[in-house]
């Protein structure tokens, strides 16, 4: 009997990630980058097994890597609003 290959996509930043599941410890992380940007490639497993987390997870650090850090998240309310509180001014 055949074993079943699920296979599907994560958009993290402007990367895709295919996760490939044979399941058991048979799994694989392949970083596509947006249009023009390069080569797909699978994100390597450093010699121990490792889990489809752990492999998204160095999946993640890796494009972090490339692209720097993500910036600070912007509040609501401070940009072209008025507070609560500067309206009871």
């Amino acid at each position: 009997m055949g074993r079943l290959l699920v296979v599907s996509f994560l958009q993290y930043r402007t990367f895709q990630l295919e996760l490939r599941d044979n399941g058991g410890r048979e799994c694989a992380v392949v970083i596509h980058p947006p249009a023009r940007k390069g080569e797909p490639h699978e994100v390597p497993r450093e010699g121990a097994p490792a889990t489809l987390t752990e492999l998204i997870i160095r999946a993640k650090a890796l494009v972090d890597g490339v692209l720097g850090p993500r910036p600070p998240l912007r509040q609501l309310g401070q940009r072209g609003r008025m507070t609560n509180e500067q309206l009871r001014n």
